[in-house]
């Protein structure tokens, strides 16, 4: 293997108790219970098995280098060796964007492949292995991967064009096509988190084009939503979304909500996209019923943890959001423990189940 090169200036970061020679450590004090546990998971798995690599540079600062980052060319280290060239060529050979983090150990996007991506090699045993998630599966037909929805998706949701697959388009991370037991063809469309904080914020809500952020906190006395929203402004060609109009053919219902923040300016503006997505497919007769399921560790308890505006909704993000859905049921929630109790069932890729319980400590 010949390896790269260090950035010959790199501001060196340090887990809490490497050698102080390694770099600063400080930063590893800022992070949450969790981050820090899958961080020294992440990184020790990399000292582990490439103890001859560099750390690699954080994405979003190059030139930041950390211990749980593979260093560039070496990214595809990341994806379990069992089903690492074929991801790749399902990668390329579909178009489909790699997250800038890509190279990351925390990577959610490669957590979900490592996870999932051999079931789409092996749909006769994916029935056992999914069963946490759809309990009334009978047969997996086909499994997708920054699945955008069939044709006309993009136009429905007034996004813009020029996105593609992972990138600019709401993109479920994964899609299962399954049929249950009264033999009725399924569609779920699954969001996977890791060591994310909360399901993601609303775009226009920090975006600095956004101008009068005050009208997404404030709405005027007996307004109905939207709130005077950035994204349906036509202010350019980001900001032509039809989000707002398809709530209702979705099935969403935001009069339960009392708050004065636009209710989609947090966790909820991932949820309701990958919703929105779900009920297209649905309308599109992608499959007889169509759903959305959240999948994440069950030891983040950070992720789920809803924030003040949303409390008097539920105790989590997920009872929450199902307080606003006309069908509550289209809400899955699955954890990634209960995922690789039903990988090890299976039978199927046993080193598999060996490899994630070494990798994400399930």
């Amino acid at each position: 293997m010949r390896l790269p090169r260090e950035p010959e200036e790199v501001k060196r970061h340090r887990l809490i108790g490497d050698p102080e020679g390694m770099g600063d450590a400080a930063w590893f004090g800022r992070l949450n219970a969790f981050e820090q546990e899958e961080t020294r998971r992440q990184a020790q798995f990399k000292r582990d098995h490439w103890p001859e690599l560099h750390d690699g540079s954080w994405a979003g600062r190059p030139g930041y280098t950390y211990p749980h980052i593979l260093p560039e060319g070496q990214d595809h280290l990341n994806l379990y060796a069992g089903t690492r060239d074929a991801v790749l060529s399902y990668l390329k050979e579909k178009d489909i964007a790699a997250h800038r983090e890509f190279a990351n150990l925390r990577s959610s996007q490669v957590c979900c492949l490592n996870f999932l991506f051999p079931w789409r090699t092996r749909l006769d045993a994916a029935a056992v292995a999914l069963r946490p998630l759809l309990p009334d599966v009978v047969k997996v037909e086909k499994i997708e991967f920054e699945y955008t929805g069939p044709d006309g998706a993009t136009d429905w949701l007034g996004e813009p064009p020029g996105g593609k697959r992972g990138q600019n388009r709401t993109s479920a991370d994964a899609a299962v096509w399954w049929a249950d037991t009264e033999g009725h063809s399924r569609l779920t469309l699954i969001e996977w988190k890791y060591t994310e904080r909360q399901f993601g914020t609303c775009g226009g809500f920090a975006s600095d084009g956004n101008k009068r952020k005050d009208r997404c906190r404030q709405r005027a006395e007996g307004a109905e939503p939207p709130w005077k929203c950035y994204l349906v402004s036509g202010d350019c060609s980001r900001t032509t979304r039809e989000y707002w109009k398809r709530l209702g053919a979705a099935g969403i219902d935001l009069l339960p909500y009392e708050g004065d923040l636009c209710p989609f300016a947090g966790p909820f503006y991932q949820l309701m996209r990958l919703h929105l997505l779900a009920a297209y497919c649905a309308q599109q007769d992608a499959a007889r019923e169509a759903d959305f399921a959240a999948v994440h560790f069950a030891r983040n308890s950070f992720l789920d943890t809803p924030p003040r505006e949303l409390r008097h909704l539920g105790a989590t993000v997920a009872e929450a959001w199902k307080r606003l859905l006309g069908r509550p049921d289209d809400l899955r929630v699955c954890n990634a423990e209960s995922l690789a109790t039903g990988i090890r069932a299976s039978g199927a890729f046993p080193d598999l189940a060996d490899y994630l319980a070494k990798r994400y400590g399930v």
